[in-house]
């Protein structure tokens, strides 16, 4: 079974191939463009990029495929997709990575908690930080260890040495700022979803110092090499890397 079904998405590849070369020799006016999205990183990333995309190429049909991460680098080795956006690390090493954006991860603390006293700011009107040190013996409410914002989560958090207690671990991240809100814990949250998710004055976010790397980073995959895409796909990723840090308005 397994057999046949990479043999179908080859022989479907090689159609789309076929189809792709008309595409080219006809300047783009027609063809498919099937591009992998990991599911939240989609509803952030695409909807300003697809719509520049559309406005230079706008007889190339899009195609979306939302899955896991794990699964887009699969169905992107087996050729059913050309290119997706997921989050860092991947599991396959054999699928080459452009990354296109940086997110920073917060400090997220309830705004009545006692850790609050120790935010700094490193000059009068800049951001507000806090040393990780202070987050030993606290309680954490992180997403679930197969999340690549708990991946991020637990690179940051091997600098406390196991020091800390994890209370709760959920999949959704906007249920663990939630709980954070309401007193329940600690997290480290991505900068994109501490905008996303507001909770008006009920979270303090705090940066963490560059010396802990406090990033993750988001990233446009394929599986051979970047002359070996159709054309569609290689403008997709131009506008990606040019473009992919844009997100809808309702973010900023």
């Amino acid at each position: 079974g397994q057999c046949l079904v990479r043999k179908a998405y080859q022989i479907m590849k090689l159609y789309d191939d076929v189809e792709m070369e008309f595409c080219e020799l006809n300047q783009m006016h027609k063809g498919v463009l099937r591009l992998g999205s990991a599911e939240r990183l989609g509803a952030l990333v695409l909807p300003q990029l697809l719509l520049n995309f559309r406005e230079q190429y706008p007889n190339i049909k899009i195609e979306i495929i939302e899955e896991n991460s794990m699964v887009l680098e699969e169905k992107l080795l087996l050729g059913a997709i050309e290119i997706a956006i997921l989050c860092l690390p991947l599991k396959n090493n054999n699928v080459n990575y452009q990354v296109f954006y940086e997110d920073p991860l917060y400090i997220a603390l309830p705004s009545n908690h006692p850790l609050n006293q120790y935010g700094y700011r490193k000059d009068e009107d800049g951001e507000p930080y806090m040393d990780l040190e202070k987050l030993r013996k606290e309680e954490f409410i992180l997403t679930k260890q197969y999340k690549k914002t708990r991946i991020a989560a637990d690179r940051i958090l091997e600098n406390l040495q196991g020091d800390f207690e994890i209370s709760m671990e959920l999949a959704n991240i906007e249920t663990v700022i939630r709980l954070v809100a309401n007193g329940l814990g600690i997290s480290l949250i991505p900068s994109i979803f501490a905008k996303t998710y507001r909770v008006g004055d009920k979270i303090c976010y705090y940066h963490i110092e560059e010396r802990y790397n406090p990033v993750w980073q988001w990233a446009v995959i394929y599986a051979d090499s970047i002359e070996n895409l159709t054309r569609p796909s290689k403008e997709l990723y131009r506008i990606l890397c040019e473009q992919g840090c844009l997100f809808p308005n309702y973010i900023e």
